[in-house]
């Protein structure tokens, strides 16, 4: 599995993360799938903002990269609608 935190981005931090698991159909390559937390006031902050975040259509990944980059995108959309004015 990797991970990793980004931020602050609008005061937010993101923490992705990519795990490799085996493909639904036999014999078929393992897959990556991605998963995303985010945390105000630093990634080790006790005081943490959680949210469920829409990461769009199911999607599977061949590297990590993608995968990781593909949920801190998700959730860039997130805090942007988050701190949208009203």
């Amino acid at each position: 599995m990797a991970e990793r935190v980004t931020g602050p981005y609008r005061g937010y931090y993101i923490s992705a993360s990519a795990r490799l698991v085996p493909a639904h159909d036999a014999g078929g390559a393992p897959i990556y799938v991605g998963s995303v937390n985010l945390a105000q006031g630093g990634p080790d902050d006790v005081h943490r903002f959680e949210a469920l975040v829409d990461l769009g259509p199911e999607r599977r990944f061949a590297t990590e990269e993608e995968a990781l980059a593909h949920v801190e995108e998700a959730a860039r959309q997130y805090i942007d609608r988050l701190l949208q004015p009203t």
